[in-house]
């Protein structure tokens, strides 16, 4: 199916609106033949998928990626770097889709993952890695973006939510397998090759995305806005900076300066958009109520799964004291959660044309999972009591996610939805990463107040402890107990700011309006618009 440009003024071709010529496969309410769909959805999911996984499956091998470069200090940053970089991605990223066409934005996008991936591999030190991690997190996080806005494009809303469970599973999928197969790989061969599997994995997808993504879009003559790209993508760099500068003590002079750089430049921005003939993100989607509260609301989800998520896996380290792969596995429960909640609110906004309660009902969800967390986690309770309420919370965040890629999606304008899409998970990381910097100071302070007033040791010390927990085993009981207890405290204050995130996004959740969802799909719009 050749690729479709359509300008002002030109018909459609025949056969591709939706109403298949003579003899033709059966087509879907997109337009595209069945096969196609289907082909064009599992090669989207297998790369959202491939994007994510990257994250998770260098768990296992940032000790040995370490040890080989001696660059310790420098760890964090292997997975920092992507994730700012994708963060700062998918909005700018989102934006040229809906201008050049998804199909060339997304293979840009696969090429700079693959080749990103193939220089990682060969990194020969610490600072070479985690470059080549920045520009792989440039192609992964605009390939998670542009999946969602396809989805957009080729399904129409009320149906959209039927396949929204696929996608989530293969986020939970990438969580979960990531540190199993970094470990196979660091065991049987070497580290540089949890990289280098990426290339082929890129080459099958992008020769099915040749093949299948063919879709036609509206190409606009526009002008591009380098000054705003520029403001912009300064002004997040400054801010996710500082953010991962802020997570050891919030209140030091070097993040504090770059938080202030995206303070300057923010309002930069506003007036340049506000101006620009063509902006790279349209203020005008935040004057559209749905879109805003889905935003916010994003925000405050994505502050619970980075915060919360990342520091139970610290409990279960520096309290229960099993290895990072266990502790990631005792986050089935969630993943398990927010898969079946995806899935079911999908079918159940497919099936009643509604949204609205679903983002209500899992924020409460949500807030009673993490209070009862918090509780748990304070009184030192035993893991299968964690259980059903990991599954609570996770089917919490399951109906947020879910409901607001849908109801953004049917409240922009076609002409938006590769920039809207990628608005909305913007915020999901700008979220996340606000809470990890406010989760890392809470449980620092607590850490460098209770530890030396229980055991008697530096502040710096009790940090440092929480980077080895065999040393917190191997201490004596009354000692190891205290620490622990201290431990604990910290991470069940974090759980209560995540419970108050979830709070805010009740808020929003009830102050959002419902539109209708539309039946037609985005290209469908597009091939019938005058």
């Amino acid at each position: 199916m050749a690729t479709v440009e359509i300008t002002p003024g030109t018909p459609a071709t025949p056969g591709t609106s939706g109403t298949p010529a003579t003899g033709a496969p059966p087509t879907t309410a997109s337009g595209l033949p069945q096969r196609q769909l289907h082909i064009l959805l599992a090669t989207l999911i297998a790369s959202t998928c491939l994007a994510a996984m990257d994250t998770s499956i260098l768990v296992t091998a940032l000790p040995t990626i370490a040890g080989q470069f001696n660059a310790f200090e420098q760890l964090s940053w292997v997975i920092s770097a992507y994730i700012v970089t994708s963060t700062i991605s998918t909005p700018l990223l989102g934006k040229l889709s809906d201008l050049y066409g998804r199909r060339t934005i997304f293979q840009t996008a696969m090429g700079i993952f693959a080749v990103a991936s193939l220089l990682c591999g060969l990194s020969q030190s610490m600072g070479q890695l985690i470059a080549a991690r920045a520009v792989q997190g440039v192609g992964g996080g605009a390939i998670q973006a542009l999946s969602f806005a396809i989805v957009g494009d080729i399904l129409p809303p009320r149906e959209r939510g039927k396949y929204v469970g696929y996608f989530t599973l293969a986020f939970a999928t990438a969580a979960l397998m990531g540190p199993l197969v970094g470990g196979f790989i660091i065991d049987h061969w070497t580290w540089p090759w949890i990289f280098f599997i990426n290339l082929p994995l890129c080459v099958m997808l992008m020769v099915a995305l040749q093949r299948s993504l063919s879709l036609p879009f509206r190409r606009r003559q526009a002008k591009l806005d380098f000054a705003g790209a520029g403001l912009l993508a300064v002004g997040l760099a400054a801010l996710m900076i500082g953010l991962e500068e802020a997570k050891t003590t919030l209140f030091n002079a070097r993040s504090l300066t770059l938080i202030g750089v995206f303070v300057v430049i923010l309002p930069l921005f506003v007036w340049r958009e506000n101006r620009a003939s063509e902006p790279m993100i349209p203020l005008r989607l935040f004057k559209n109520r749905v879109v805003l509260a889905c935003a916010m609301m994003g925000a405050c989800a994505g502050a619970v799964s980075f915060g919360s998520s990342n520091y139970m896996s610290v409990y279960f380290q520096d309290a229960l004291f099993v290895s990072p792969t266990e502790a990631g596995l005792r986050s089935m429960p969630m993943m398990l959660g927010i898969v079946i909640s995806s899935t079911a609110t999908g079918r159940l906004i497919a099936a009643k044309g509604y949204y609205k309660r679903f983002p209500i009902g899992g924020s409460v969800l949500a807030v009673a999972g993490l209070s009862a967390l918090s509780i748990l986690i304070s009184h030192r309770l035993s893991y299968l009591q964690f259980v059903p309420w990991l599954l609570i919370m996770g089917l919490g965040f399951g109906a947020v996610f879910t409901t607001t890629s849908i109801a953004t999606q049917n409240a922009c304008e076609i002409r938006d939805m590769g920039v809207a899409t990628a608005t909305i998970m913007f915020f999901r990381s700008l979220g996340g990463s606000v809470m990890l910097a406010l989760s890392g100071t809470l449980l620092n302070k607590t850490i460098r107040s209770e530890i030396p007033r229980r055991v008697g040791i530096t502040a710096d010390q009790s940090i440092a402890l929480l980077r080895e927990p065999e040393k917190i085993a191997s201490l004596p009981t009354g000692t190891r107990n205290a620490v622990v207890d201290a431990i604990s405290t910290g991470v069940g204050r974090i759980q209560i700011a995540a419970a108050l995130s979830m709070v805010i996004a009740i808020g929003w959740a009830l102050m959002m309006p419902e539109i209708p969802l539309r039946n037609s799909a985005g290209l469908t719009d597009v091939l019938h618009a005058e």
